[in-house]
């Protein structure tokens, strides 16, 4: 086994351990390079074709380069579905009777986290009034007004854990002002919030490019409009 350091889809650095990285190619052909039990030992470079398996020994400390050219790369069959993850999730609704019209329910909330999850996750989703989400609001951001989501985030990694505090009133204000649908400006609500406890945020403009980009494809895939249509 050898640590290596892989990326993930937004760049972030992770080492893992690992026996062998295989790559695969074309027609069924294959690429792998398999490392040495132990400290000392060859890299075994292994390429698969139809006269056999040639291998070629890389030997630690002997200052070896090779070259590997990779004539040809396997297209996808069809449209891949996206990954699911393990999620638990919790629903809590802290509203009057009054301002639960419209409330998702928690099999649409878990389809919504779902879709912007991009690792197993545990979280918790708060619906609440104006009274908490504005309290929360000053206490965690210093803005004394209510929010339409807030997000906690505790870990991310290898576990995303954390919190969405939705403040439903605004959510249902907003659909309305904006001409928008309640489920789907819902459904970007969550999603909005998910993507912040993964690390995602939008202090400036390039980051806000980026994340809207991503909410829109998520959407998109759930079957909602573009949140940001004018």
């Amino acid at each position: 086994m050898k640590t290596i350091t892989v990326l993930n889809a937004k760049g972030k650095r992770r080492e893992i351990e690992v026996a062998s990285i295989e790559i695969p190619l074309s027609e069924g052909r294959y690429l792998r390079l398999a490392f040495p039990p132990g400290d000392m030992g060859d890299l075994a470079v292994e390429a698969h074709s139809e006269a056999g398996l040639p291998v070629m020994l890389v030997q630690p400390g002997a200052a070896n380069l090779a070259t590997l050219h990779v004539l040809s790369v396997a297209e996808p069959e069809g449209e891949s579905e996206p990954a699911e993850h393990d999620l638990e999730l919790t629903v809590q609704k802290e509203l009057g009777k009054d301002e639960k019209k419209g409330l998702p329910s928690k099999a649409a909330v878990r389809e919504w986290i779902g879709a912007a999850l991009g690792t197993d996750a545990e979280i918790n989703v708060r619906f609440v009034g104006e009274a908490e989400s504005q309290a929360l609001n000053k206490e965690y951001r210093g803005k004394d007004s209510s929010t339409n989501v807030l997000s906690f985030p505790y870990t991310e990694e290898p576990l995303v854990v954390g919190d969405l505090v939705v403040c439903w009133p605004v959510v249902q204000r907003e659909a309305r002002e904006q001409g928008k649908a309640l489920e789907a400006h819902a459904a970007h609500m969550i999603v909005h919030g998910t993507l912040h406890l993964q690390g995602w945020d939008h202090e400036n403009e390039d980051d806000a490019e980026e994340m809207e980009s991503v909410e829109r494809e998520i959407l998109s895939a759930l079957g909602y409009p573009d949140p940001y249509a004018a």
